[in-house]
């Protein structure tokens, strides 16, 4: 019997200790394609036991039998599975269509996607790397419904932009290449401000967050009302360490060039210009048949170069194809409680005429440490250096004014300085190439070191300091054969800018977070110093003996022009508070405040509260909701909040608000005299600009969210803006301003954003973005009594009216040109055929001041974005198409280069090759050579609504069987096209810059590219 009680034990004991061993459990996570995914997390549902894939998709874990696996990756859904045996689990992840669990970054913190009560859109490093761009702000271009990018310069390097969210939210405007109403976002990258993001290698970003409605930028305060981008850098992940290298090569060439007169063309328009000389002389019955070309108009030289065929092409001699390249390297990894990432990158882009290129190198770390479970320490850098060459600024606009009749050689082949002997103004642009250098040259560092202490569950406390560092060089030099010195020695110029900028946020966040049962609350509060000071130094000499030193022996000059230097500093104080509430995980609360002063303003207006609110209801999860079939999303949202401006947004620099002496010097007798005089007036009323929104939202989602996205309708008040006022005559000090809050503005709008997946049968999966934004703005008040300001920029004629859009466009509006039938009619009006005809607007039979009218408005009415993936197989095809419609200009080109110079017949320069009027061809599309008219003006109005694709990209993923032999994770090659095609009825240079002064200026340009993606 003992014995029998004794087996039995046994067998219990055995039974059980099978029953209790765990088992070494290993498998593969692929998505629908098969392909391995890196970094899924596998847990044991209901304990803390857990593993993560290798970057060939591969886990191990002990499990028991019944144990259920979760397996989670963002961006795709969570799959449970349970074990039943075996050593081999494999599981494959579909992707979330509406990634509502997505993190997303919201200032100072970060919520579920889901859990979102304000306006922010994500853009992911996927989109970022998709778009392919040289800058971030390009891979920006056509993502968000409601952000408007406006490229202002196409130099290499990315060039300028407008950066426009929701509209203009102020009456000035810091662009210098035209009149663009408002200012650019607050940019943020790892906590850190900077004024742009042009030094970023985009490959380096691991997200950027839009922040666009007021209940979201508040958390910004005095910042916020220009909208808010946030940007993260990529960080280490725990895991394998993975390597990542990508690049591309290609090279670039310039398109959408506005055809000029060959040598006959321009020979015939010549004579055509002679013939509106004489209509302007009262000799209408004059004819090209009567002009006689060797009475004043060509010279020997240029009748013999018309008889030899002589036919140059300026244009096409300045144009070269332009080589552009990336390489980036990244580094990546780390286990528990330590991760790490370092990143290298170099970036090449020449421009498409000689003497312009940018090259730039990156080089990034990160490094996150728990020291213990109550204590973390991390620290990140950011380096950039850049260096980017010009050019010379006159040989874009030289090489379409120079006579095609002309040679730019020699007989010895040299190159010839004045392309003819009669020509003496424009020199062959061929000098411009080597002889023009503007060279910048700037190291800029970025930096934080936050140190995270948790000293219950619940609370976080962190410190964070992050500097900012940039010194810029920016050297000058114009050689003795260019066109700003036409070989006069003594105007050679050598000038050098150096400039040192540093700032620092330093923010101390307290974060606490309390969940149970239907109760979610997360409140933070921020102490936050941010501190901004720069210097510069500027000298120019000229008069130099060689061209052999360039910019740098100054000391060679003979004539100082220039010898100055300048120092400004900032501070703004901050105090922050944020309480998110979720009530049953379905009604969504958020409470925001921000106290900030700066110390930009006068003494008794620096400091400002700003508050926000916003609601959110996730009907999706409503009781009523679970049995419908219709929607598999659906949230309300809705937000009130202000945010200010400090006045640097407003053109108000840091002393614009205290009154300002400045130094000169004047001679007493035989004696210089050091003097003082007024630069500034003092505002002590002087107060911020203020913005109020509202926001109304709709996130939806249909079939299993296959169709998903979002509506927002905002309205937005902006009032106390900022202006500088000239003083009256009367003062005495009218040649000053005095900067005051002079009005209010309104701008609403709608924006959509809209997502389908089109087909997902395993092999082949069709996506599509598609968003799209209205915004109407209207001046509402001007303090001065509503009198209107008119003012020029550029040669724009402009006016601040209210009712209308801020800077609108206001001048006579064209009508076409006087045929000879109207003669009569013309004649009435002071004027004869042939010539710009412009609206009577008071119908009174004469054109004076009163004619003027509001003729559009130049920002856009609406504009959208369009982005299309399709995946077969290993295969991926994609492209993107952005839009801008309702914007109008006056165009530098058809202003300065389609005929500028008609109204001075000396100037014979060459041509737009245009459908001119004449006697013989009475055409409506532009004025007869030679005779404008008092309004020729009006005919250089033009609508600069576009259409552009921003890339076309094919690439092919070599298949994981390939991939294991060769013990790599993913290889993908690829070949893209960026910017290929504009469709526009813009027929200058480029649309999105017509009103930017050409000098300077650089051609719109394609760029076909191969490159690689790798990752071991």
């Amino acid at each position: 019997m003992e014995k029998i009680k004794l087996l039995m034990i046994a067998l219990i004991i055995g039974f059980s200790s099978t029953s209790w061993a765990q088992i070494d459990v290993s498998g593969v996570v692929t998505d629908n394609q098969n392909i391995p995914i890196p970094g899924v997390n596998v847990v044991i549902k209901g304990t803390s036991t857990g593993s993560a894939t290798d970057f060939d998709g591969k886990y191990e874990i002990k499990a028991n039998v019944g144990d259920v696996l979760v397996f989670s990756y963002l961006g795709y859904q969570t799959l449970e599975l349970a074990y039943s045996g075996g050593a081999t689990l494999d599981a494959k992840l579909n992707e979330d269509a509406a990634q509502l669990d997505e993190v997303v970054v919201i200032g100072y913190g970060s919520v579920k996607k889901s859990d979102l009560t304000g306006s922010v859109v994500q853009i992911s490093s996927k989109q970022i790397e998709q778009a392919n761009k040289v800058d971030a702000v390009s891979a920006l271009q056509g993502q968000s419904a409601g952000v408007v990018i406006q490229r202002t310069d196409n130099k290499p390097g990315g060039g300028g932009f407008n950066i426009r969210i929701r509209g203009a939210s102020t009456i000035n405007s810091n662009d210098a290449n035209g009149f663009n109403p408002g200012q650019n976002p607050l940019f943020i990258v790892d906590g850190i401000f900077v004024d742009d993001i042009s030094f970023l290698n985009p490959a380096d970003i691991s997200s950027m967050n839009v922040l666009k409605d007021a209940s979201a930028t508040a958390i910004y305060g005095s910042r916020g009302s220009n909208g808010v981008v946030l940007i993260e850098t990529k960080r280490g992940k725990s895991g394998k360490t993975k390597v990542d290298y990508s690049n591309y090569v290609g090279f670039k060439q310039a398109y959408h060039l506005p055809s000029v007169f060959n040598a006959a063309e321009y020979v015939k328009f010549v004579k055509d210009a002679a013939v509106g000389g004489q209509f302007v002389s009262g000799n209408t019955s004059y004819r090209a048949s009567d002009v006689d070309v060797t009475d004043g108009i060509f010279d020997a030289e240029e009748q013999q170069n018309i008889a030899e065929g002589i036919d140059t092409d300026w244009i096409d001699l300045m144009l070269k194809n332009g080589f552009q390249t990336n390489h980036t390297l990244g580094l990546s990894g780390g286990n528990d409680t330590t991760t790490y990432s370092a990143g290298l990158a170099y970036t090449e882009d020449e421009g498409t005429a000689e003497g312009e290129d940018y090259t730039r190198y990156n080089i990034r770390g990160s490094l996150s440490s728990d020291l213990n479970d109550w204590l973390n320490i991390s620290v990140s850098n950011y380096v950039t250096s850049v260096v980017q060459n010009q050019g010379s600024y006159e040989g874009f606009r030289s090489a379409y004014r120079l006579k095609p009749i002309g040679r730019p050689y020699n007989d010895d082949g040299s190159l010839r300085f004045f392309p003819t002997n009669k020509e003496t103004q424009i020199t062959n642009p061929l000098f411009e190439a080597g002889g023009e250098i503007r060279e910048t040259k700037f190291l800029q560092y970025i930096g934080d070191i936050a140190i995270e202490v948790k000293p219950i569950e619940a609370l976080t406390i962190t410190s964070k300091f992050s500097p900012n560092l940039k010194y810029t060089r920016f050297g000058e030099y114009r050689s003795l054969y260019t066109k700003s010195v036409s070989g006069n020695a003594s105007n050679r110029r050598a000038q050098v800018n150096n400039s040192n900028y540093f700032s620092y946020a330093w923010d101390n966040i307290f974060n606490y977070k309390f969940n149970k049962g239907d109760h979610a609350l997360d409140v933070t509060a921020v102490i936050s110093r941010f501190l901004e000071r720069s210097e510069g130094y500027y000298n120019q000499v000229r008069n130099f003996t060689t061209d052999e030193f360039t910019f740098y022996n100054l000391d060679a000059g003979l004539d100082i022009r220039d010898v100055s230097s300048d120092f400004s500093k900032q501070t703004l104080e901050s105090y922050t508070s944020r309480i998110n509430y979720t009530l049953m995980d379905k009604y969504l609360f958020t409470v925001t405040g921000r106290y900030d002063g700066a110390s930009i303003l006068a003494k008794d207006n620096k400091w400002a509260f700003f508050p926000s609110a916003a609601f959110a209801w996730k009907i999706i999860d409503e009781g009523f909701m679970q049995n419908q079939q219709t929607f598999s999303n659906a949230k309300l949202r809705l937000s009130y909040g202000e945010t200010g401006n400090n006045g640097t947004g407003g053109g108000l620099y840091p002393l614009g608000s205290q009154s300002l002496l400045g130094a000169s010097a004047t001679n007493l007798g035989d004696q210089a005299v050091s003097t003082t005089y007024v630069t500034g007036i003092a505002n002590k009323d002087l107060t911020w600009e203020r913005t109020t929104e509202i926001n109304l939202g709709l996130d939806f989602g249909f079939m299993n969210n296959k169709i998903n996205g979002s509506i927002d309708i905002y309205n937005r008040d902006i009032d106390g803006i900022i202006f500088e006022r000239q003083l009256p005559t009367l003062t005495g000090l009218n040649r000053l301003g005095v900067f005051e809050n002079i009005g209010s503005s309104n701008n609403k709008g709608i924006e959509i954003a809209l997502n389908t997946i089109n087909v997902d049968n395993g092999n082949f999966k069709w996506t599509t973005n598609f968003n799209f934004a209205s915004n109407k703005n209207e001046l509402k008040k001007l303090a001065n009594g509503n009198i209107d300001i008119p003012f020029n920029v550029g040669g724009t004629s402009l006016i601040h009216r209210v009712g209308e859009p801020i800077g609108a466009i206001y001048d006579y509006e064209f009508a076409g040109i006087w045929q000879l039938d109207e003669e009569a009619e013309a004649a009435s009006y002071g004027q004869i055929p042939g010539q710009v005809k412009v609206t009577d607007v008071t119908n009174d039979g004469q054109i004076t001041s009163a004619d003027r009218k509001i003729i559009g408005q130049v920002t856009p009415k609406w504009t959208g974005g369009f982005t299309s993936t399709m995946n077969y197989k290993n295969f991926d095809f994609s492209f993107m198409i952005n839009t801008s419609q309702g914007a109008k200009m006056r165009s530098n080109f058809h202003a300065n280069y389609a005929w500028g110079w008609q109204e001075q017949p000396q100037r014979t320069f060459n041509g737009y090759n245009v459908d001119y009027w004449t006697p013989e061809n009475q055409s409506n599309d532009w004025n007869q050579p030679g005779n404008p008219g008092p309004f020729g003006h009006a005919i250089q109005y033009k609508d600069i609504s576009f259409t552009k694709v921003g890339f076309i990209t094919l690439g092919y993923k070599l298949p994981s069987t390939i991939l294991e032999k060769l013990k790599i994770s993913n290889l993908r090659i690829y070949a893209t096209v960026q910017n290929p095609f504009v469709f526009t009825d813009y027929d200058g240079w480029d649309p999105e810059n017509a009103g930017r002064n050409q000098w300077g200026a650089a051609y719109m340009s394609r760029t076909l590219m191969t490159g690689i993606n790798l990752s071991f």
